[in-house]
């Protein structure tokens, strides 16, 4: 069979045909439904596998779910108190963040110390000024020799000068004795020489005096013309005051200072004023005499004083030379010193201006500091008494010698008190836990004092400082500790616990306002959705600070801050998510499958709650995860500006710890960084759930 047709070009084609090509392919098989291979799934089902796929989102899911459970559990298993009324509490202030053993670099507890003044040992030190030794823990400095890790790095000395005032780690420098600009009178460096004269008047004096003008970073004014006295006076007639200006030889010292040197047995009328046959009823003292400036300031510095007492109307004893000793200047530094020692200031220097020192030579070292081992390692203690024992004793770390009637009353005399101190000892759960460690190197010592009944009897022993705080190891603060000695760790995760239940809350409070009030406004519409719409409108523009305040304002007496926040945040805290959900409704409640409902008779509340709502429940979920960030991140905002007081959440950290980010960045750091993940966290999980929950708006904002 042949079949004839002509394209469109009028070109004619013939088609043959034949009968095999009219025959059915499929004549002999029997066809049938195949099962479907795809298993049935749910919305959720089906929102969950596209929400795996996220890997980011997951990532955050996981990053969130651990930061909660840490909120959770890490309260309850961080056995560290809180209290800040614990006496101890003081004594753990500031640690560093530790992880890993000190020395290690890293984590580890310790802290850089970088040229910090040392009490040095002036006369153990090496040529080249370096010395192989640890600072004291003395008034110049809080830390612990034990609590050093490796070596310090010493400075050399006269590398660093001292100008002010005297402290124990210097040595040497110039006794500086200023007076203020337009001050007329005079200004007295007084040493009462006289006070100590019995019988011996041949007095020679050195003065090494310096040239302030040949410093340029000299601090205390222009150098002003100077000179010396001599004042005395009857002991029965201490205001007849006579005073002989004295010419003294000087000599120009190869250090540039110059050496004055006079004798009062050079000047008639001081050695007749004081050849008193009766010894010791003459007083007196030597004056350097500063004159004033008219415009500025003037000062002067003085090296060195020698007194050299010499035989005169009878020998000089030992004893009348060991103060003129005492008198004499040597070292600047410790000469300005003796003012401040109760014991000494019968030798102070004293004067109507300013003393300082200047150019005092100090030693400085830097170092690793573990501040675990100077917080919690062990000392010596010395003021505890038997009290302290029999509390050791009651909670059986220690046993006695029962033998002793009433546990050393306080008029044992030594020899008791060293039978007693023989049978003490600790038990086995004393090794453990006792503060007190009872050693062949550290004995328990006792002492017994006064006589009769004012005896008083008292202990020195080795005293673990961790266990004495009532920790059973050295303790690890993963954070640190704050300024109140709280850990840190704890106290981060305790906020952090308080900030989740406040945005867990509040946010279902408002999903929960603004889904019935959206859902209203945007199904029923007219003059509903208008009159709705403008209360949301005037609720909206009153700024978020001034419903707080007006909040707070009017919080009645003994009404909780907490709650009183959670009010304000919740006061306009559903209008977003109102006005999503009307949205959503307007976009679904004229569809095909809502007008069927309504034919079928379903009332308004089935159509709002089984038939809209569900189709924007994603989008609500997104809206709602989100919105627990955004409180927590509120609540954290107020408490570091302060704008409310007594919340315990992240922001009350923040505010506590910002004075301490230049010094202590890690007590910023560490809340920083979680609330950082917090916030990235949720973010990256509800970004998840809008992608899941509804496909069409992935990779939206």
């Amino acid at each position: 069979m042949n079949f004839t047709y002509r394209d469109s070009k009028n070109v004619e084609h013939t088609i043959s045909f034949e009968e095999k090509d009219f025959a059915l392919s499929q004549y002999d098989t029997k066809l049938s439904d195949e099962k479907m291979k795809s298993k049935p799934t749910t919305f959720f089902k089906d929102a969950l596998r596209r929400f795996s796929k996220n890997k980011s989102s997951v990532a955050g899911a996981i990053i969130l779910g651990t930061i909660a459970l840490m909120a959770i559990f890490v309260p309850i298993i961080d056995t560290n108190s809180l209290d800040t009324t614990q006496p101890y509490m003081a004594k753990q202030t500031k640690l560093q963040p530790k992880l890993f053993a000190p020395g290690t670099g890293f984590w580890d507890g310790t802290t850089e110390y970088k040229n910090i003044p040392i009490n040095f040992d002036w006369e153990a030190y090496d040529a080249d000024g370096t010395y192989a030794g640890s600072p004291a823990q003395t008034e110049n400095s809080a830390l612990n020799p034990q609590a050093i890790v490796g070596d310090i790095a010493y400075s050399k000395v006269g590398e660093k000068k001292l100008d002010g005032a005297p402290t124990s780690y210097a040595r040497g420098g110039y006794v500086c004795f200023s007076m203020p600009a337009g001050q007329q009178s005079d200004i007295y460096l007084r040493t009462p020489v006289a006070n100590y004269l019995v019988g011996s008047y041949e007095y020679a004096f050195e003065v090494t005096m310096g040239d302030a003008a040949q410093f340029e970073d000299f601090p205390y004014g222009h150098q002003g013309d100077y000179s010396f006295a001599f004042s005395y006076a009857p002991m029965t007639d201490s205001s007849n005051y006579q005073t002989i200006v004295i010419e003294p030889n000087s000599t120009q010292g190869t250090d540039g200072n110059t050496v004055y040197t006079f004798s009062l047995s050079d000047y008639p009328s001081i050695a007749s004023g004081l050849s008193i046959a009766d010894a010791g009823t003459v007083s007196g003292y030597f004056s350097i005499v500063l004159k004033g400036g008219a415009g500025h300031q003037s000062a002067a510095i003085m090296k060195s004083l020698i007194i050299d007492p010499r035989d005169g109307v009878r020998p000089v004893t030992d004893a009348e030379k060991g103060k003129m000793a005492k008198l004499a200047c040597l070292d600047a530094n410790s000469t300005l010193l003796r003012a401040g020692d109760k014991e000494q200031q019968d030798y102070a220097y004293r004067s109507s201006g300013n003393l300082a020192v200047f150019h005092a030579d100090y030693i400085t070292g830097s170092f690793t500091y573990d501040t675990y081992e100077a917080a919690f390692g062990n000392y010596m203690k010395t003021d505890f008494t038997i009290d302290n024992l029999r509390v050791y004793g009651e909670k059986g770390w220690m046993t006695f010698d029962y033998s002793i009637p009433d546990f050393l009353a306080s008029s044992r005399k030594q020899d008791e008190v060293d039978r007693f101190v023989a049978g003490v000892h600790l038990t086995e759960d004393g090794v453990e836990h006792c503060p007190l460690q009872i050693t062949d190197e550290y004995p328990l010592i006792g002492k017994s004092v006064g006589a009769g009944s004012l005896r008083t009897v008292s202990f020195s022993g080795m005293i673990s400082r961790y266990r004495e705080y009532g920790y059973d190891s050295m303790p690890i603060f993963l954070f640190g500790t704050d300024d109140l000695g709280r850990d840190m760790f704890k106290l981060v995760f305790n906020g952090l616990r308080f900030s989740l239940i406040l945005g867990i809350v509040t946010t279902a409070i408002n999903l929960t306002i603004g889904l019935i009030w959206g859902a209203v406004s945007g199904y029923f519409g007219g003059w509903v959705d208008i009159v709705m719409e403008r209360v949301c409108e005037i609720l909206g523009g009153i700024p978020f600070v001034v419903v707080m305040t007006l909040i707070l304002i009017n919080r009645p007496d003994g009404f909780p801050i907490m709650l009183m926040v959670g009010i304000a945040l919740c006061a306009t805290g559903w209008l977003g998510t109102a006005s999503l959900t009307r949205t959503q409704f307007y976009r679904f409640k004229d569809r095909e499958y809502i007008l069927a409902a309504r034919t079928l008779g379903a009332k308004d509340t089935r159509l709002i709650f089984r038939h809209i709502l569900p189709n924007a429940i994603g989008t609500l979920i997104t809206s709602s995860v989100l919105m627990i960030p955004s409180v927590i991140f509120s609540e954290a905002s107020l408490s570091y500006l302060k704008l409310v007081n007594g919340l315990e959440g992240f922001g009350s950290t923040l505010s506590e710890n910002q004075i301490f980010m230049m010094n202590y960045p890690f007590l910023i750091l560490f809340p920083s960084v979680v609330m950082a993940l917090v916030m990235i966290s949720f973010n990256l999980f509800g970004n998840g759930l809008r992608d899941a929950f509804n496909p069409s708006l992935k990779g939206g904002e």
